[in-house]
């Protein structure tokens, strides 16, 4: 064999590893998501257990781990206005075995902190929308207001209504002053340490109202201690059907739709057939009608989308947002 044959047999073996190396190298996410998942999953959430968003979550991994095979497991990491589960779902590998849920408040981030952004297909993957939980304009039981034109009216005359809020940028906090400045009445912001601290408030007689998701509203409603006197839905809630919408009231447009929504989304470079997967799983869940009424029962409208749907409604949100918080004045900096 001489010294040429084997250089030619040499780069014949090189050029045929590296067609296979091109071949298998692209096949290897899809490989990967065929088997998806093979173990746990994690949903991070930057809430404390309570509450529609966590009640929501819990739903759903409950079904995704009937339907794929492997335990979808809720860890919640409340803290920084969300900030801290947000980060830990965004930062983990971009394998599909921990993904989060993006709530409202995750479109103030850069308002909110300093070098901080959140886009959808820069800094993380949306997988689906999940649902929107209705806002209530809840009052303390004794507010001398028996429905919301005498609520107007007293925060005019009085100019010492206290709004409740679970922190600064929260959606509660943005809709509470949107809709004080809807009605021309001043109010004084009180914040408390999440939404259940904030609904406690409100049915102890701490401060007169609050803008709360109905899960959160709920026990102290049913208690007595607490009353809802609008939702800023277009429609009325089907859990509270005779409650007014803020378009029967009068309120503006500024006030609708300004209520908590939800996002599944993974790591940026998730492979996309893993966020494919997990998105067909997810719009089938929240079609079935169990998992409707289920949602139903802790204020949540079930609502799913494509990836790209998802991805434009951030976006749409976050313009939203900017623009309210420019024109309210407001300093979110933590």
């Amino acid at each position: 064999m001489t010294p040429s044959t084997l250089g030619r047999r040499a780069l014949l073996g090189f050029a045929i590893a590296l067609s296979f190396a091109a071949i298998t190298a692209p096949v290897a996410p899809a490989a990967h998501a065929a088997d998806y998942p093979d173990r746990p999953v994690k949903i991070v959430l930057g809430f404390a257990p309570g509450g529609a968003t966590d009640g929501l979550a819990r739903v759903l991994a409950r079904m995704l781990s009937e339907r794929m095979g492997q335990q979808f497991i809720v860890d919640n990491k409340p803290g920084a206005a969300t900030r801290i589960g947000i980060e830990a779902a965004q930062k983990a590998p971009a394998d599909g075995y921990t993904i989060g849920l993006a709530t409202a408040v995750t479109t103030a981030f850069p308002l909110m902190f300093d070098g901080v952004t959140f886009a959808p297909g820069k800094d993380f993957a949306p997988i689906s929308m999940l649902g929107r939980a209705p806002t209530f304009l809840m009052v303390r039981k004794d507010l001398p207001a028996k429905d919301y034109k005498e609520f107007v009216a007293l925060g005019k005359k009085d100019g010492k209504l206290t709004l409740g809020h679970p922190g600064n940028g929260s959606n509660p906090h943005i809709a509470g002053l949107a809709l004080a400045r809807a009605a021309g009445m001043p109010v004084t912001p009180i914040p408390y340490k999440g939404t259940q601290p904030t609904a406690t408030a409100v049915g102890a007689g701490e401060v007169d109202f609050a803008m709360m998701e109905y899960a959160v509203a709920r026990p102290m409603v049913e208690a007595g201690k607490a009353r809802l006197l609008a939702v800023t839905e277009p429609r009325r809630s089907a859990i509270q059907p005779d409650v007014p919408t803020g378009r029967e009231l009068g309120i503006t447009k500024d006030v609708e739709g300004l209520t908590p929504w939800f996002i599944m989304f993974a790591p940026i470079g998730t492979p996309k057939p893993v966020v494919d997967a997990l998105n067909r799983q997810l719009r089938e869940v929240l079609a079935m009608p169990e998992v409707r009424q289920q949602l139903a029962q802790l204020g949540v409208e079930p609502e799913s989308s494509s990836t790209a749907e998802a991805a434009a409604y951030f976006n749409d949100q976050r313009a939203r947002i900017n623009k309210l918080v420019g024109e309210l004045q407001l300093s979110l900096k933590n």
